[in-house]
C-alpha cells in the first residue's frame, strides 16, 4: 500500500466520520436496524462514566477517515476469558484496498498488548467470515438470519487463541 494511513484511538469528534462510515456499509455489511444500535455505541464511548468502554479506534488516509474498529472484553466459550471485534469497518469507497486487513493485522496486534493470551472471538456475516478465515479465525456457529433477514452471524474464534 503506497499510501500512508494513520490508526489512533477514538475522540468525540470522530462521531459524524463513523457514522457516514457506517451509512456507507448499509444495507450490504450492516442491517438498518444497526444505525442507532452503533449510534448509542458511539455515545457510550464519549461518556467518561462509562467504565467498560471498549479500546476503540479510527483509520485516516490524508486526515480522511476510512476505518473504524475496536475491541473488547467478552464473557468467554467455556469461562476462558475473551476478546472480542467491535463495530469494525471501512468506508464502502476504500475496500478491497488492503485498508480492512491493517486494521484487523492493528487490532491483533493491540490485543496481545493489552490481553496477552485471551481467546479471540468474533462474530460477522456471510459477507465477511471468509476474509477473517484468512488471518487464522475458525467458524464455530452459523445462525440463520442471526442479525435479520438475510443476516446471517457467524461466531469464530482465532485457532492458538
Amino acid at each position: 500500500m503506497s499510501q500512508q494511513t494513520t490508526i489512533r484511538k477514538y475522540e468525540a469528534s470522530d462521531r459524524n466520520a463513523c457514522m457516514e462510515m457506517f451509512l456507507t456499509n448499509v444495507p450490504k455489511y450492516f442491517t438498518e436496524e444497526e444505525v442507532n444500535e452503533f449510534d448509542r455505541f458511539l455515545a457510550k464511548l464519549e461518556d467518561p462514566e462509562v467504565s467498560d468502554n471498549p479500546f476503540y479506534y479510527v483509520m485516516e488516509l490524508d486526515n480522511r477517515m476510512i476505518g473504524c474498529g475496536g475491541f473488547g472484553e467478552k464473557d468467554g466459550i467455556d469461562g476462558i476469558p475473551s476478546i472480542t471485534f467491535v463495530w469494525g469497518m471501512v468506508h464502502r469507497d476504500y475496500h478491497k484496498k488492503g485498508f480492512g486487513e491493517e486494521l484487523l493485522r492493528f487490532r491483533l496486534a493491540e490485543i496481545k498488548i493489552q490481553f496477552p493470551n485471551w481467546r479471540v472471538i468474533l462474530d460477522t456475516t456471510q459477507f465477511s467470515y471468509t476474509f477473517f478465515e484468512k488471518y487464522g479465525f475458525k467458524t464455530l456457529k452459523i445462525t440463520e438470519n442471526g442479525y435479520g433477514e438475510g443476516m446471517h452471524r457467524y461466531d469464530m474464534v482465532l485457532e492458538g487463541s
